[in-house]
Parts: C-alpha cells; sequence; structure tokens
C-alpha cells in the first residue's frame, strides 16, 4: 500500500479519514484546523492513498491532547484501520512508519491510550 504524509501543503485537498464522511460538514473543517495547528507541534498524519480509514496520527508526547507524563517519547493519538483495509498488515505498515520516524527523531519509545472495549456511560 501506498501512503501520504498530510502536511499543511496538503491538508485541504486530503481527505482526513475519520469519522467524518462529508468535507463540507464543520466537524471536518474544525479538525482540519486542529491539524494544521499541531503539525509546527510535530504532528504527523499518515494515511493511506486509498479512500477510507487507514491512517495513524502521532504527536511528540509533550504536545499530546492528553494530560500524560512522558517527556522524550512519541504519543500515537490514534492508529485506525478498518473496513477492507484489515487483515492485510497496514497497522504493522503505519505502526512500523512510526517507529521509524521516532527513532529518527531520537525519542525514547511510544506511548498510546487504548482500552479493550468501549465505555457506555448513562
Amino acid at each position: 500500500m501506498e501512503y501520504i504524509r498530510v502536511t499543511k501543503e496538503n491538508l485541504e485537498n486530503e481527505h482526513i479519514c475519520c469519522a467524518f464522511s462529508n468535507n463540507k460538514d464543520v466537524q471536518v473543517s474544525s479538525k482540519k484546523a486542529w491539524l494544521a495547528d499541531r503539525f509546527d507541534e510535530g504532528l504527523v498524519f499518515l494515511k493511506s492513498v486509498e479512500r477510507g480509514k487507514c491512517f495513524i496520527e502521532y504527536i511528540p508526547a509533550e504536545n499530546a491532547w492528553i494530560p500524560i507524563n512522558a517527556p522524550g517519547y512519541m504519543y500515537i493519538d490514534c492508529l485506525w484501520v478498518s473496513g477492507s483495509f484489515k487483515g492485510h498488515g497496514y497497522s504493522n505498515d503505519l505502526l512500523s512508519e512510526c517507529i521509524k520516524d521516532s527513532k529518527e527523531k531520537e525519542k525514547k519509545g511510544l506511548c498510546i491510550l487504548a482500552a479493550a472495549k468501549k465505555a457506555v456511560f448513562g
């Protein structure tokens, strides 16, 4: 599979892969504005050239949106591979690229927040 690194320069022309399907939706423009602000903080958004949910989004932990104490680490905001992309090793590709990039940036390692299943509140 071929991947695209989304940057400030190509952000407006790229589908951002999340749960948003309509590029004119306010959620899409809000997410793109958030991404544009985070690129200067070291955010990386790597996605499949194919349209769908196959991407990884990571940032230096010092700039993560969650309260995490992990200086020198890279924080994975989201690793999402779903639908027809599942079962082909794409998550391994994306994670490997994150590891390679993090090593090149001399990070100590990676961290992520995960859950075994969705929590229902209410």
